[in-house]
């Protein structure tokens, strides 16, 4: 039996491991376009802010590949051949598989706006986009990055894996002025790195508060608090309507509705979208939104095909059908897909939703389903201050 999974994230890595503690004749083959090594997608500011290497955020061992006897293939997938049973490969080859797992993850969501593709501007996602902050604040990449062992692959400018190019060797000198635009985890999360590395930081956010999916207005007006606080120029329900560039030909200034921003380095997080634009027009594999449709037990309308995690839309408690895009649910629906896969009676069935993190000088933790007009919601608070 042959498995393939795409992606070498929570959920294909999760899978990988729990289908080889079944099965230690199968051969498992994981395809990965971004790393060659399994890393914690939500530790990369820390390594942007200097406090871990790039080697403490990798959960697993690296030769964790070798020891359990898992294939690693360093490739861009771009299509499928279900009818041949073929994951389709960037350099033209064919990878045959008997049971498929799509795991690819998601990707960040494009500015909408004129000038979101000028140099100085790009996305904190994934592990190149690290790198090109990396080199845009700091000059360079950290001390134990990996090896760029990507080189070899084909140039796909539309990848959220190919690399930026960096506005630092265009400028005389580097950023000073960061604009951060999108109000949520990772929006709030650029911020912090910019202020570790002083920068004067503009966190743009089109909506009332900051982060309304985990956050009520109360809340969230703290957190704004916080930022303030800390030198943050937060502009609330304010509207980016372009990015211009200066005589460099690098961003200089973000214009929204309520005037112009000084910038010369600018993050979008606006949010991510399933990585799954390279499957093409498959019949009844996507829904509107990009996500893979999957059932209780992770598989598709395909057979013998699974999908689990960020890329894969499943059904929420407030009726949505749409993909979760959380570190522990990836982990989870990894676990099931590759149960499902070995043929056990199994169905995805998420707890309560949770969510932990510190948010410049405050510590929170929020449990359940927040802003979504679920019948018979009920609010508990509790607030606890340092003496």
């Amino acid at each position: 039996m042959h498995v393939v999974i795409v992606g070498n994230g929570v959920a294909g890595m999760e899978a990988a491991l729990a289908i080889r503690d079944r099965e230690a004749g199968w051969r498992i083959t994981v395809v990965s376009e971004e790393s060659d090594h399994f890393f914690s997608r939500t530790a990369l500011m820390y390594v942007l802010a200097g406090q871990l290497a790039y080697r403490d955020i990798e959960p697993l061992e690296r030769d964790v590949y070798a020891r359990l006897r898992l294939e690693r293939v360093r490739a861009r997938a771009v299509g499928l051949d279900p009818a041949g049973r073929a994951l389709l490969l960037a350099d033209g080859s064919r990878l045959a598989y008997d049971r498929l797992l799509i795991a690819a993850g998601s990707r960040p969501r494009s500015g909408p706006w004129p000038g979101s593709d000028l140099p100085g501007v790009g996305h904190f996602v994934t592990l190149q986009d690290l790198e090109w902050l990396e080199a845009e604040v700091h000059a360079g990449r950290g001390l134990d990055a990996p090896p760029r062992a990507d080189a070899h692959l084909p140039a796909v400018p539309d990848s959220p894996y190919a690399r930026r190019p960096v506005a630092r060797e265009q400028r005389e000198r580097a950023p000073q002025r960061a604009v951060v635009i999108g109000g949520g985890l990772v929006g709030i999360e650029v911020v912090e790195t910019m202020l570790a590395a002083g920068l004067a930081v503009t966190f743009v956010i089109r909506e009332e508060w900051f982060w309304p999916i985990a956050l009520d207005a109360d809340e969230a007006a703290w957190v704004a608090d916080a930022l303030r606080h800390h030198g943050v120029d937060v502009r609330l329900q304010e509207e980016v309507r372009s990015l211009e560039a200066g005589p460099d030909g690098t961003v200089a200034a973000v214009v929204t509705d309520r005037g112009r921003i000084d910038a010369d380095l600018v993050v979008i997080a606006i949010g991510v979208a399933p990585n799954t634009a390279w499957l093409g027009d498959v019949p009844d594999l996507r829904d509107g939104g990009g996500g893979i449709l999957v059932d209780e037990a992770q598989r598709t309308a395909l057979p013998e095909v699974w999908a689990a995690g960020d890329c894969a839309s499943v059904r929420w408690a407030n009726g949505w059908v749409r993909p979760e895009q959380l570190w522990y649910t990836a982990r989870d629906q990894g676990r099931v897909a590759a149960r499902s896969l070995l043929g056990d009676p199994v169905r995805y069935a998420r707890g309560t939703w949770y969510n932990s993190a510190k948010l410049m000088d405050l510590e929170y933790t929020t449990v359940g389903l927040v802003n979504m007009g679920v019948p018979g919601e009920q609010r508990w608070f509790h607030r606890e201050e340092a003496a």
